[in-house]
């Protein structure tokens, strides 16, 4: 059984998808090294929006 992919998120879920995704690709060694400065900014970016999101939502 295959289930279709979601079509719509809310900005917390985008968020909390980005976050995961973005960690992935920081936990592998030739991500950090193509790209490391771009996944700083993204992880830079992801956490700032995070953090200006008011508790519990």
């Amino acid at each position: 059984m295959t289930t279709a992919p979601k079509r719509t998120y809310s900005v917390e879920d985008f968020s909390e998808l980005i976050s995961a995704r973005l960690q992935r690709l920081e936990s592998t060694q030739e991500a950090r090294q193509r790209y490391g400065g771009l996944l700083a900014v993204l992880r830079q970016q992801v956490d700032s929006y995070r953090k200006s999101r008011p508790a519990g939502k």
